[in-house]
C-alpha cells in the first residue's frame, strides 16, 4: 500500500506528519510542497496549540503485507 507522508515543523520545535492513503501517481515534490505551504498559510495544520511553520519533508511510502509461514 502506498501513502503520502507530509512532515511539517511546528512553532514549538516538534514535527507532525500527515498521511494520505493511496496518493495519485505522478506527484512531484514541487506540487506537494506547494500544497503543504498553502496548508501552513491557512493555519490548517496544528498539533495541540502549536501551528505548523515549515516543511520538513514529503515522500511516498510503500508498505507491503507479508504472510507468516
Amino acid at each position: 500500500m502506498k501513502s503520502l507522508k507530509m512532515v511539517f515543523t511546528l512553532e514549538a520545535g516538534a514535527n507532525v506528519t500527515y498521511t494520505l492513503q493511496e496518493p495519485k501517481s505522478g506527484l512531484t515534490q514541487d506540487a506537494v510542497r506547494a500544497v503543504m505551504q498553502q496548508m501552513i498559510d491557512k493555519k490548517a495544520v496544528v498539533s495541540g496549540e502549536s501551528f505548523a511553520n515549515g516543511i520538513k519533508d514529503a515522500y511516498v511510502y510503500e508498505s507491503e503485507r507479508q504472510e507468516l509461514d
